[in-house]
Formats: C-alpha cells, sequence, structure tokens
C-alpha cells in the first residue's frame, strides 16, 4: 500500500510540479493554503505520512499551519519539509525552530525530493517504531520491557549507589472501569503518571508495568512514612470525581543486583498486595516474611501433583440445617490437605495458589468424585437421601466440557443431578458475566442446583442477580456476622430475605456461630444456616454417623435443593358469578395452585384486602353490579397490587376487551375457553408480574444507598432527569459532614455509619416525599427541594437542617455538624451547573467557618 504525502501549495504550477514528483510513488492530496490542508487532516488524520509545506501562503500561511498541528498530540507526529523561494539560513532556522523536519528551497530538483522524502519518512517510521516499544501509549511513561531495561542499565552505570524499586496498583480499579466507564479509568491512570512523573522530577525511571500498575526505580536517600504515601493517594483522588481510590505502594529495596528486575518488580507488587484490604496501610516493604511465603508457595506447588496422586487430599463435610425445626438436611463438601511432613494444611494457604497456578480444576474434580461416592454409599446404605454441595471455581467455568464432566460424574454413580449443589462465588459472575451465566444456566437446564456463594462480598450482586440463573443464595461468612450484629432497623439483610421470596430463592447462612445470630436469621425468614453453632466441618466417617442419627428423614422432608416455586404454589383467587365455572378452575389447576372463589365484586375485593399473598386474580367482567372493572379500578388504584396479575374474562366482545386492556388486566381471554388456555396464561402473567417486581427490587436497590436509605449517585441522575418546569424554582443543597474522617480513625467507622445513618434521617424529617436526597460520597450528600418560592425560604431550611445535626449526639461524645452550599435553579439553569454552584458554595463555606451555609454568590448566612 502506497504512503500519502500531503502537498500544501498556493502556487498552482509548483504545487502540480510536486504531485507530479511525487506521483510514481506516493498517493498524494493538494492544498491550496493552511486551512485546506487542516481540513484534510481532520479527514485522513495520521494516514498522512508526510507534509511538504509551503511558508508563505493566503488565508493561513505555513507557520501558522505548523504551529497548530505541532499543539495537536493526533497530528503533531506528522513530519513536515518546509518548501520555500529562499534558501537563506535564518528562513531554515525558522522553519525548523516551528517544528518542521527538514528545508528544501525551490526551484524543486526531484531526485533531491524524492530522496529527502523517502528518508524522513523512513526516520519517523523507525522512530513510531521505537517510541511504541518504549513508551506506554495511554500514560507516556516507559513501557514494562523497556522500563525494565533501563533500570538494569542504571545499575550497572551505578554500581555505588543504593536504590529501591517502589509499585504500585489500585486496589479497586475494575470498580472504577464497571462504574464511571473505561474512558475514566484511563483518565485516572493518565493522571496517576502525571504524578509519578512530578514527584520524581527526573531523579527516578519510571513505567507502566499494565493495567493499574505502576513501577519507578528511586535512589534511595529518603525515608519512607504513611503519611507520605498517604498524601499520595489524597493528590490521587483530587484528579477525577472519582472518589475513594485505594493505592496500595509496595517497595523491594534493592541488595542483590543479580535478582532479575522483572522479580524485583514482582516482590514489589506482592508486598503492595500483602496490604491489601487494610485500612489506614499504604505501603509495606518486600523482607524475610514475604520471602518465606514465597518459598512456602514453591513448595506447595512442587507438592501438589504428588498429593493428589498419594492420596493427601480429603473431603470433609459441613452440615446445612433447616432453621424451623434444626434438622440436618444437607452438606458442604471442602477440600482438606493432611501432608505427611507439614499435617493438616490451611485451605487458605493453598486454595489461592491452586486458582492461580490452574491446579484447582484437578482438585475440584476430585472433590466432586468423592463427593458423589460417599452420597453413593449413603444410599446404598438406606440413609435420607441428602445433597451435597461443591465449589465451582473460576476456572472449572472456562472448561467447555464442564457440564459433560459434571454429567459423567453423577452418572457414573447412578446419581440424579439435583443431588449436587454446585456453589459458584459471586465475583465470578462479575468477570466475564455472559460465558459464565450461559454456563450456568446450561448446568441448571441439566438438573444441578445452583447456589451463589459468598453473596454480600461482591459489588454489583443487585445489578446482576436479575440475569442470574441460580436457585439459592448463599450469604458471606463475614456480612452473616456483621449485619446481625446491627439493631433490625438497620443492614440490608432483610431486603435481602424478601428479595430472595420474589425471586422464588432458598438463603442459606454460613457461619452462624451463637444463637442470637440463629435467633435474627430465623427472624427474618431465613432458610438454612451452616457455622459452628452446629457443627465444624468433619470427616466423611463422623458426618455419616450423624446421618444414620436422622434415619426418620423423609425424602419429603429434604426440600432444601428446590426453590420455593417448586415447593407451593401461590393462591388464586377465581372471582365469577357462575359456580361452576369456579369449581372447574379449582379441578384443573389442582397440584399447581390453591384456588379459592367468589360470586361477586365485593367478595372479590374483600378477598384481595384480606389476603397479601394472592398470586393472581381470574376475574369476570360480567359480575353482578358492580361489574368486574369496579375490581380493576381498585387493583389499579391501590399501589401495593399493581403487582398482582389480573385475567380478566368475558364472552367475546371487542369493546370489553379493549377497555379491560386499556384499565390494567394483564390479559382476556374469551368464555366459553379450554382449562389448559386458563392455565398457562395464567402462569405467563405471573411470571410476567413476577419479573416486573424483580425489576423494581433491584432497581430500588441499584438506586438506594443502604446505610442511610436516600439516592446514590446512579438514583440522584435518575431522579433529577426527571425534573421538570413544575418544579422551579428549585434549591439544591451540598452537605459535607464535618470530621467524619476523624471519627472513623479515632472511634471506628461503626460510629461514623451511625453518624451517616442519622444524617440520612434528619435530610428525611426536614424535607417533602417527593424533594431528591442523595449520598454523593463517603460523607457528601445533596438534596434537591422542589417550589422553593425565595432564597430566603432556602436559606432558612438550610440551616434548620444544620441546626437538627448540632443536636444530635453520638455514644463518643464528638459533636457533630455539618456544613453547606446552597444554589438556586430558575428557568433556563441546568441542574448540572446549579450542582456546581452548590458544590462550590460549600468549597467556601468550609474555608470559611464549618457549619455554615453559603448562598451561591453571597455571604455566609
Amino acid at each position: 500500500m502506497r504512503k500519502t504525502v500531503l502537498v500544501v501549495e498556493d502556487n498552482l504550477l509548483n504545487r502540480s510540479l510536486l504531485c507530479q514528483i511525487l506521483a510514481d510513488e506516493y498517493a498524494v492530496l493538494e492544498a491550496e493554503n493552511g486551512q485546506e490542508a487542516l481540513a484534510l487532516l481532520g479527514q485522513y488524520g495520521e494516514g498522512i505520512s508526510l507534509i511538504l509545506l509551503d511558508i508563505v501562503m493566503p488565508v493561513m500561511d505555513g507557520y501558522t499551519f505548523l504551529k497548530i498541528i505541532k499543539a495537536d498530540p493526533a497530528y503533531a507526529a506528522i513530519p513536515v519539509i518546509v518548501t520555500t523561494q529562499n534558501d537563506a539560513e535564518s528562513d531554515e532556522v525558522a522553519a525548523l525552530s516551528h517544528g518542521a523536519s527538514d528545508f528544501v528551497a525551490k526551484p524543486y530538483r526531484p531526485q533531491i525530493i524524492l530522496h529527502r522524502v523517502a528518508s524522513i519518512i523512513n526516520l519517523w517510521e523507525t522512530a513510531a517504531m521505537v517510541n511504541l516499544f518504549q513508551y506506554d501509549r495511554l500514560t507516556g511513561l516507559y513501557s514494562k520491557e523497556f522500563f525494565y531495561q533501563q533500570v538494569k542499565e542504571a545499575l550497572q552505570r551505578n554500581p555505588g549507589r543504593e536504590y529501591d524499586i517502589i509499585c504500585s496498583n489500585i486496589e479497586n480499579f475494575k470498580l472504577v472501569n464497571d462504574v464511571f466507564g473505561i474512558p475514566t479509568g484511563d483518565r485516572l491512570l493518565a493522571g496517576i503518571a502525571g504524578l509519578y512523573r512530578q514527584g520524581m522530577d527526573g531523579r527516578g525511571i519510571c513505567g507502566r508495568m499494565g493495567a493499574d500498575q505502576f513501577a519507578c526505580l528511586l535512589e534511595r536517600k529518603y525515608t519512607y512514612t504513611e503519611e507520605a504515601f498517604q498524601q499520595a493517594s489524597v493528590d490521587v483522588n483530587k484528579l477525577l470525581d472519582v472518589r475513594n481510590i485505594v493505592m496500595k505502594w509496595g517497595i523491594y529495596p534493592i541488595t542483590d543486583r543479580s535478582v532479575p528486575v522483572e522479580q524485583m518488580c514482582d516482590r514489589a507488587l506482592l508486598a503492595a498486595r500483602s496490604i491489601k484490604g487494610q485500612y489506614g496501610k499504604y505501603f509495606a516493604r518486600y523482607d524475610d516474611a514475604l520471602r518465606d511465603r514465597l518459598l512456602k508457595e514453591q513448595a506447595i506447588t512442587d507438592s501438589m501433583e504428588a498429593a493428589l496422586a498419594e492420596g493427601q487430599f480429603q473431603i470433609y463435610l459441613q452440615p446445612k440445617y433447616r432453621i424451623r425445626d434444626e434438622r440436618m438436611v444437607g452438606a458442604e463438601a471442602l477440600v482438606r490437605w493432611d501432608h505427611p511432613e507439614w499435617g493438616f494444611q490451611s485451605p487458605a494457604e493453598f486454595i489461592p495458589l491452586f486458582e492461580k497456578n490452574g491446579f484447582i480444576t484437578r482438585l475440584d474434580q476430585f472433590v466432586w468424585d468423592k463427593a458423589c461416592a460417599a452420597i453413593r454409599s449413603w444410599d446404598d446404605k438406606g440413609f435420607p437421601p441428602v445433597a451435597v454441595s461443591v465449589n465451582v471455581s473460576r476456572a472449572d467455568i472456562y472448561n467447555a466440557d464442564l457440564a459433560g464432566f459434571l454429567m459423567g460424574t453423577v452418572r457414573r454413580y447412578g446419581l440424579s443431578p439435583f443431588r449436587l449443589h454446585l456453589e459458584i462465588t459471586e465475583s465470578a459472575y462479575t468477570e466475564n458475566p455472559k460465558q459464565i451465566i450461559d454456563t450456568v444456566r446450561q448446568l441448571r437446564e441439566l438438573g444441578f442446583i445452583i447456589e451463589m456463594d459468598d453473596f454480600g462480598s461482591g459489588y454489583s450482586s443487585l445489578n446482576m442477580l436479575n440475569e442470574m440463573p441460580i436457585d439459592i443464595l448463599k450469604l458471606d461468612m463475614k456480612f452473616i456476622q456483621s449485619e446481625t450484629a446491627k439493631p433490625n432497623s438497620q443492614g440490608i439483610l432483610q431486603f435481602i430475605i424478601n428479595l430472595a421470596r420474589w425471586m422464588h430463592l432458598n438463603v442459606v447462612a454460613e457461619g452462624v456461630e451463637t444463637k442470637e445470630q440463629l435467633c435474627r436469621l430465623a427472624e427474618i425468614g431465613c432458610d438454612y444456616v451452616q457455622g459452628y453453632y452446629f457443627a465444624k466441618p468433619m470427616p466423611v466417617a463422623e458426618f455419616e454417623a450423624l446421618l444414620a442419627a436422622q434415619a426418620d428423614l423423609r425424602l419429603d422432608d429434604l426440600d432444601e435443593g428446590l426453590p420455593p416455586s417448586a415447593q407451593e404454589g401461590p393462591r388464586l383467587l377465581v372471582a365469577d358469578e357462575d359456580a361452576g365455572y369456579r369449581e372447574e378452575v379449582r379441578r384443573a389447576f389442582r397440584g399447581r395452585y390453591e384456588v379459592d372463589g367468589v360470586a361477586s365484586c365485593e367478595e372479590a375485593l374483600q378477598y384481595i384486602r384480606t389476603h397479601p399473598d394472592t398470586g393472581a386474580v381470574i376475574l369476570s367482567l360480567t359480575l353482578p353490579a358492580p361489574d368486574g372493572f369496579a375490581v380493576l379500578g381498585a387493583v389499579q388504584a391501590d399501589k401495593s397490587l399493581w403487582d398482582l396479575p389480573v385475567i380478566a374474562t368475558a364472552p367475546p366482545d371487542a369493546e370489553l376487551e379493549r377497555r379491560a386492556l386499556g384499565q390494567g388486566a394483564d390479559d382476556f381471554i374469551c368464555k366459553p375457553h379450554f382449562m389448559q388456555s386458563l392455565l398457562k396464561r395464567t402462569q405467563a402473567a405471573i411470571r410476567a408480574a413476577g419479573d416486573r417486581k424483580k425489576v423494581r427490587l433491584l432497581q430500588d436497590a441499584a438506586f438506594e444507598d443502604p446505610l442511610t436509605g436516600v439516592l446514590n449517585r446512579r438514583g440522584l441522575e435518575e431522579s433529577v432527569s426527571t425534573l421538570g418546569e413544575n418544579d422551579l424554582p428549585l434549591a439544591v443543597y451540598a452537605f459535607d459532614l464535618d470530621g467524619l474522617k476523624n471519627r472513623n480513625q479515632d472511634a471506628g467507622y461503626l460510629r461514623g455509619d451511625q453518624v451517616l445513618a442519622w444524617f440520612g434521617t434528619v435530610l428525611r424529617r426536614h424535607t417533602r416525599e417527593d424533594d431528591v436526597l442523595a449520598r454523593v460520597g463517603g460523607d457528601e450528600f445533596l438534596a434537591v427541594l422542589r417550589q422553593m418560592r425565595s432564597e430566603e425560604a432556602a436559606a432558612r431550611k438550610g440551616e434548620e437542617i444544620c441546626a437538627a445535626v448540632r443536636e444530635y449526639a453520638p455514644g463518643d461524645g464528638a459533636p457533630v455538624s455539618c456544613t453547606a452550599g446552597l444554589a438556586m435553579m430558575r428557568e433556563g439553569d441546568t441542574i448540572q451547573s446549579v450542582i456546581q454552584h452548590a458544590d462550590q458554595a460549600l468549597y467556601q463555606a468550609k474555608q470559611r467557618k464549618k457549619g455554615s451555609i453559603i448562598l451561591w454568590g453571597e455571604e455566609t448566612l
């Protein structure tokens, strides 16, 4: 493919001559002046390999054109050869100083032109390739490979100097990309690179290792302190509107220069990872403890194959208990390693390592086989037919024959797939959602029961839950322990249980250790538990003894493997004046639904009010006065009944059908009809209503901050987008709770959370139901109050809220206050600009006097 040259020359004869010289070897574009040339650059961009540029031109001369393109990163690298009538040295210097790559004088000599064009293009392409190798395109720092090379050379040049490798990564970078988008994540990375360059100030070598990982070589002249790295973290958080970016740094002191640079960086990153999740820890050094851990990991890796072949791995079983009668109904299979020299190894030591090196797949298959063998043995001995849960790791999901292997395993032992529950950790669903969801859906269709393990430990559960093919939620142990410690009025456990009910899911709580935790879980409707309160994980023989003691347990008792929807059908109401029709529906639906019947509109309304668990209404529109439309109207008027599906029935009548569907009926079926048709259409209406409810619950959860009960950022964006002219004037407040960070450090996060929850209550008490309230950061809130007629009234309301906060008396005795910024929105303003004004007013208020409120553009109120 021929390279493209752009000729910029106002003289037609000269331009034609240049084009003729170049045409045999290059694709040529022509422009009469700098303005036309810019337009062609916008069209062809980096597809242009070189520009031949005249200096003296009308409209836009060559120097102006050069200045513009050299300031634009998109075009700055394109080489430019300047052409002019004058070959004076001053003109050549001027052209080169403006960024030109070369200089040729007129009249044109074809061989000289062709030689210089070819030479400059070749140099440019070579430099571009070198630059691509040496520099990371996004950040401008050294690429990983070139960083390694530069560090190696620096160490060789300076044998007497002491150096450190410092590496960093962002603890929650995937969350930034997922929530704010990849472009925002890229801007954050570019900003961090800028901070590295600024901090090094030419005294070190910096590179990007990949993703969110950076590294630098720094001469050891400084004392590393938490305060210094904490300030660096603060600087990172100032780069964008994204808050709560958590940076961790690792330091590798270079004492042995024979260690490869790659390994030095790996050790520094290992040090950074060692403090992951530790609040207040910003950096860590690579030391002997980390070295010992590496050696232990290597020893584990060297031993794993032999351990599997020699039978050192074995399964332990932790019983699951049903809360309502505290009876054992199943178990979870866990792997244990009894090493002949080291003894029993903690799974926390070898499982993460096996997940990294891929050995977890073979170990999981071993556990699946042993679990099925145990179930087969119990069945042969006549024990109650329990199910066993096994873990399916992320690596297993990507095995193309996962379904075939699992089906082969259960068939080899003559078991039904539902006897093997597959536990898939919540975080696995966030890595490659479509592939994982498709794989799990296939397993579920084959008959396996799917459990989402560690629910509550991830960050996107509620957003993705609607698409996940699961039967059981298994709540994370740490989540259970923290949530059951809170008062009933706090936390989200009850919400999760309610959500599971709407989705026809069972809930298993793990890590239950106390009677108090069990009672709390029973109160809110949890189904099953496992934990040390009942039993620790035990060898298969001990579990078998427990199972034998429950020999009276019937198969009907073991509903643990089935979602609630499979255990009992919902209640249906048939409101019809024909008793024979009501009985016919009852017979046709027997075994699927519990059917009750009434013969009048009044009875139907009374039944719906007294039976909130009604799953659907089959409604005759020809009920005696008032007719069935009165029931439809009542259902539509009551928000609590909006999800109650109504299937309208009547003799064939197009007008009746139009009215019924127009007033909210989910379906219309003409009489007479087949009962099988009514059954299918009723089931479809119930499923659709359940989906609507589920989606709304998920949306509510996605839009709400669970700690404070107000909206989160996403909910704020959704709510303000619905504001209209009728809501004006708007009063927009930006609130900041003073000193919350210090309170968290001094009294702990639980005390800080109590203050945040209290502030959410204050906002709701002092505003109207249709006002918009949101938590937009750790201790930052936004309130949008509708129809606030004057600035004075808005100011009084803001002071009222601030005063209410000052009256709060937390348990630690430290005073509480909030600072506020206020801005008014009137016709012609945008909500984004007013929110920005309120935020700027808040900043002014915090600078002047904490606990005060400032109106945008005014003095302290």
